[in-house]
């Protein structure tokens, strides 16, 4: 088992550090090495926390694990090439980042987030295990790596007009907007004996008549329906047919405005259909939807130029994993 592997294991089982003798004992170790700088464990999962929680509020179930697993990975490969980035800084004698320019930036950060008081942010500091140099030193790689990172890649990221528009046309489906029906049903759950089906299917029947001579759909639905639209007048609103089982779908298909259907029966429960309105399938206008596609295509070369600009970084680099 890789170290990563056996590191994670230990987080999935216990809430709590390695006790032995009634310390604690912290779970360290080399989880990756890049030229001279040495990553450990405890900063990967430092790093993760944020999503670690995530996980364990949004997982119930026996994939938590894994997903841990991948989490560590992405963070650790996230930091691999945070010392990419800091080395390449460290070589580049035009690019210097001086002490006055994060003095200042961090006089922002405790003027804005910390009620121009260093007391407070030091109180944080220390809730963080942190002195104010080894935080300043992180801030001021983070603005490195920030920095960086625009001049190498943000900053030539490039999406001409004519790549939306094909964007778009090469879309296919993705902008059809399919017909949509505004819908009212009466629902009868016919579980049961046989005959009590044949008495749900005639009361049924028996609604459907007072419908066609002019009682209101909306009424009989509050009264006889036994989903959980009945208290809104049977009331689907706005549906594409295709979305219900096809006994429903070909009916509502076959339906005009106003008419009501025949008792539908799909699986244990009989249906009566009344269509409202009916809007006819569409495209959504380019105009509608070009600063979305512009947004996607931006984000994909942006990761595009990140990840080529991260393989060139390597191949100057000592790489190892642990």
């Amino acid at each position: 088992m890789k170290l990563a592997s056996l590191y994670i294991n230990i987080l999935f089982l216990t809430f709590i550090p390695l006790v032995v003798f009634g310390k604690p004992i912290p779970v360290d170790g080399y989880a990756a090495s890049v030229n001279d700088k040495v990553i450990t464990v405890s900063e990967v999962l430092k790093a993760m926390e944020p999503l670690e929680k995530q996980l364990r509020e949004s997982t119930f179930d026996d994939t938590l694990a894994g997903k841990l697993e991948d989490a560590y990975e992405k963070t650790l490969n996230s930091l691999i090439e945070r010392e990419l980035i800091l080395n390449y800084f460290a070589g580049q004698k035009q690019f210097s980042l001086p002490d006055s320019v994060i003095d200042s930036r961090i006089d922002e950060i405790v003027r804005n987030k910390f009620n121009n008081s260093r007391a407070e942010l030091r109180k944080v500091l220390d809730k963080e295990g942190l002195t104010f140099d080894e935080w300043r030193a992180s801030y001021k790689n983070s603005l490195i790596v920030a920095l960086l990172r625009e001049r190498e890649v943000d900053s030539k990221v490039i999406v001409p007009p004519q790549a939306i528009r094909e964007a778009y046309e090469k879309a296919g489906d993705k902008y059809k907007v399919p017909a949509q029906l505004e819908v009212r049903a009466i629902v009868i759950n016919q579980e049961g004996t046989r005959e009590e089906a044949a008495l749900k299917l005639k009361q049924l029947e028996d609604i459907r008549k007072r419908l066609l001579s002019g009682e209101s759909f909306e009424d009989l639905a509050k009264q006889a329906s036994e989903d959980q639209k009945a208290a809104s007048g049977g009331y689907w609103g706005w549906i594409d047919p295709d979305s219900r089982r096809a006994e429903l779908a070909t009916a509502l298909k076959n339906l005009s405005v106003g008419d009501i259907s025949q008792v539908i029966q799909a699986g244990d429960e009989l249906y009566l259909l009344k269509v409202e309105s009916r809007k006819n399938a569409s495209v959504v206008k380019f105009e509608s939807v070009q600063e979305s596609i512009r947004n996607e295509l931006y984000k994909k070369e942006l990761r595009r130029l990140y990840d080529v600009w991260i393989e060139r970084l390597k191949q100057n680099a000592y790489i190892k994993k642990f």
